[in-house]
This record gives C-alpha cells, structure tokens and sequence, in this order.
C-alpha cells in the first residue's frame, strides 16, 4: 500500500471503469448502467492532495481509495472545486473507493479505508462522512459506519442513482480509569 501519484492516473481510470461496470454494474438497470461513469468519475485532486492511497499486488494497482478535506461527497470538476476548503465542522469524505472485481471481497477495501481513517484523524478530522453505492453500503456498515439517509442523485438525462449517506465518528481512544484501587 502507498499513496497514489500522477503517473497512476491511467491505470487509476481504468481501475476506476472496471469496477464500477463489473461490482455495480448488477445493481443497475441499462440507463444507469450507461451514465454510471459520470456518477463515479475517478477524483484526481485526492492525488493532489495527498489523501489518495493504491493497493498493488504482483506491481499492478488491484484497489484504491481516499479521503478528501473538500466538502462535497463526489467529484465535482468546477474551477472553485479544485481548491480545497476545509469543512469548518471537522467532516473528512471518503471518495473514490474502488477494487479490481477479481479482488472483491479480500479486504483490500476494508485496509485503505482503514488508512484513510487513521489519516484523516491525524489530520485533526473528527468524523468521516460518504456516499455508499448499494454494493459499497455493505463494507461501511461492516466497517461501524451509520446511514443517515437514503438519496437520489440525477445525472444525465434524467438518470437518478439510490446512493446512501453515511457518517463515522472517529474518536480518540482516552486513558481509560486505573485498575487499582487505593488503600
């Protein structure tokens, strides 16, 4: 595992495309299914700023995945996005997750959101907050995330996606009381 650079951006795209035909894909109806790279564009601004990790096997990148400081959800390619804004409320997004569909399921989604959230935390973020696909849902309750509410984002032509808000509380583990009693 290591932080994503600029020269994994092809391979980042591609990565980026197979997931999101192979893993969510089923979940789709064909309109969907046509749009779903614009509702899941890779975020090249993670590199940017340094919050975008990849997991390589055998010298191939086989998952990815990242926090962002901006403050919102997904991807958005307007000028005033490229800049990070911190969101004053502490909230880091999780974005952009993604694994090769041959390495589903072997936790290699659940080791970068695991990077992301120590990283995030050390960062001075004290919740993360995301937007799950239906297939993703699954690994972030697994992983202690809570939904907050259930969404419909339109695309193009019209094309509306059910994607789920959830939020995670970081908390920073406190010396708990002594064991020992005074006597």
């Amino acid at each position: 595992m290591r932080p994503a650079n600029k020269a994994d951006l092809p391979a980042l795209a591609q990565l980026a495309d197979i997931a999101t035909r192979d893993l969510l894909g089923p979940f789709l109806n064909p309109a969907q299914r046509r749009h779903a790279s614009t509702f899941t564009p890779f975020d090249p601004w993670l590199i940017t700023d340094g919050t975008y990790f990849v997991v390589e096997l055998d010298g191939v990148i086989r998952a990815s995945g990242g926090w962002s400081r901006r403050p919102t959800l997904i991807h958005q390619s307007t000028p005033e996005a490229e800049y990070p804004k911190p969101d004053p409320s502490g909230t880091a997004r999780i974005r952009a997750m993604y694994t090769e569909p041959t390495y589903a399921r072997r936790g290699l989604g659940r080791v970068i959101l695991s990077v992301c959230e120590v990283s995030a935390r050390l960062s001075g973020h004290h919740r993360l907050e995301l937007l799950a696909t239906p297939v993703g849902k699954f690994l972030y309750l697994s992983c202690g995330f809570e939904t907050i509410e259930c969404k419909k984002l339109q695309v193009d032509e019209g094309v509306t996606y059910s994607v789920f808000r959830m939020q995670k509380f970081l908390h920073r583990k406190e010396p708990g009381p002594s064991n020992t009693s005074s006597v």
